[in-house]
């Protein structure tokens, strides 16, 4: 299958707007973007987050803002073709707070560093993770590669958790409803959006999901790219590669 081979994945429109402001399309004169290199493909440095469905119902309720922290691309590597480029955000204020120690680090050192990767990993702080396609993709190899990444992580997590296989990856399960398309075409998106509260915003080529309260799915997600093991390692490295621009200004 395409994906499980090239993401070799150990691996989100809102009907409410209010949901998923971030969801709104601006173009490039309104929003300064930076270009992934090899897809050519340009994200909006800054964004607003997706409220979760919880918070949207709150008064008052802000979506915070998000910067963006680095750009990759996947690629199948036998045949260097791209597969998709995708990226982080992160909540504003948790970089100028959380990640305060690392400035004036350069990209080259932060890519090394563990422990700033071990706190991107934490739950402190709004993340978001976009993925967008060069090329057309059968859905059911997403599926596939949510097997071969997220389940591991999950159980490994979970190991004290009572109950069978299946009752621990009752998450992962409706997780991979979501993806119920016959194919991602080139320049769809999904956006994964981690709340503090372990809430986690799905939004699949524009339409919004409902959110899952997971705290490990969550966390998954985001260790298929920042974690010790990594689906490209060079790609890690470039996931942190604007924060000393961030944390210079």
């Amino acid at each position: 299958m395409l994906l499980t081979a090239t993401l070799l994945l150990p691996l989100v429109s809102s009907p409410a707007a209010a949901l998923a402001p971030s969801s709104i399309p601006l173009s490039q004169e309104e929003v300064p973007t930076a270009k992934e290199g090899e897809s050519k493909h340009r994200y909006p440095v800054t964004i607003k987050s997706t409220l979760s469905e919880a918070d949207a119902k709150k008064k008052d309720a802000k979506p915070q803002d998000l910067d963006l922290i680095g750009l990759a691309i996947r690629e199948k590597t036998i045949f260097n073709v791209n597969v998709y480029s995708y990226v982080v955000y992160a909540d504003s204020a948790f970089v100028a707070k959380d990640l305060a120690a690392w400035k004036g680090k350069s990209a080259k050192a932060l890519g090394k560093d563990a422990t700033l990767y071990k706190t991107l990993l934490s739950p402190n702080g709004t993340k978001e993770l976009r993925m967008r396609f060069c090329r057309d993709v059968d859905a059911e190899d997403i599926v596939e590669a949510f097997e071969d990444s997220l389940e591991p992580r999950i159980l490994s997590r979970r190991k004290a958790m009572e109950g069978t296989k299946a009752e621990k990856l009752k998450d992962l399960t409706t997780f991979r409803g979501f993806f119920s398309l016959d194919e991602l075409k080139e320049g769809n998106e999904l956006r994964f959006t981690w709340h503090p509260d372990g809430t986690l915003c799905t939004v699949v080529n524009g339409e919004r999901k409902p959110d899952l309260k997971s705290q490990d799915l969550a966390w998954a997600m985001f260790d298929v790219y920042l974690g010790d093991d990594p689906i490209s390692k060079s790609g890690k490295k470039k996931l942190v590669s604007r924060l000393p621009g961030l944390l210079a200004d």
